[in-house]
């Protein structure tokens, strides 16, 4: 039985032949979890939270405290 000799860039094509298989294989992340994946968002969505519940602690402050005091 002759030996087999692939050819010199043999495994080069094959591999990029496998990524692009796999490429057209795989399916893009959800837009929630590409979005809550990136830091920046991360951080300007817990900033607005904590801003938003600092804006609510003052509202419940006027409403509620602050006319008992003023009678």
């Amino acid at each position: 039985m002759k030996e087999f000799e692939p050819s010199s860039n043999f495994v080069a094509r094959v591999m990029e032949d496998v990524r692009d298989y796999e490429g057209t294989r795989k399916m893009k992340a959800p837009l929630g979890k590409r979005l809550l994946s990136s830091r920046t968002l991360r951080f300007v969505f817990t900033s607005g939270a904590a801003f938003l519940g600092i804006l609510n602690l003052i509202w419940l402050y006027f409403s509620v405290l602050s006319p008992v005091v003023c009678r």
